[in-house]
């Protein structure tokens, strides 16, 4: 799988479906302890809603990568937009992935704004 594959399948299951289980699939390291950490911290919401009943309409878009040594970044813009008549709300995030034993996977996530 590519990076660019990996990027765009974690940011599927991260930030449009809100479902940090699916998006472990595709990370290492800090990212797999900041997924960790939030299915802990939202356990006792999890029992009472699905990823899929807190999905909202999430939007996302990355740039081209920037390769660095041996690892690359995305930058992503996501959109939400809420099912009532409110505002879109727009997040910037950069996702770092690293080629760990053959296989590119996230590693970090840093929501810029």
């Amino acid at each position: 799988m590519t990076h660019e594959y990996v990027a765009d399948q974690f940011a599927d299951a991260y930030f449009r479906r809100f479902d940090q289980e699916a998006a472990m699939a595709y990370t290492a390291l800090g990212a797999t302890e900041m997924l960790d950490k939030e299915l802990n911290d939202t356990k006792a919401i999890r029992e009472t809603y699905s990823p899929a009943e807190a999905a909202a309409s999430v939007t996302f878009t990355h740039g081209s990568p920037t390769p660095r040594e041996a690892r690359v970044d995305y930058h992503y813009v996501i959109t939400a937009r809420p099912d009532d008549d409110s505002a879109p709300v727009t997040r910037e995030a950069d996702i770092e992935l690293a080629k760990i034993a053959g296989a590119w996977k996230v590693v970090t996530v840093h929501f810029v704004r």
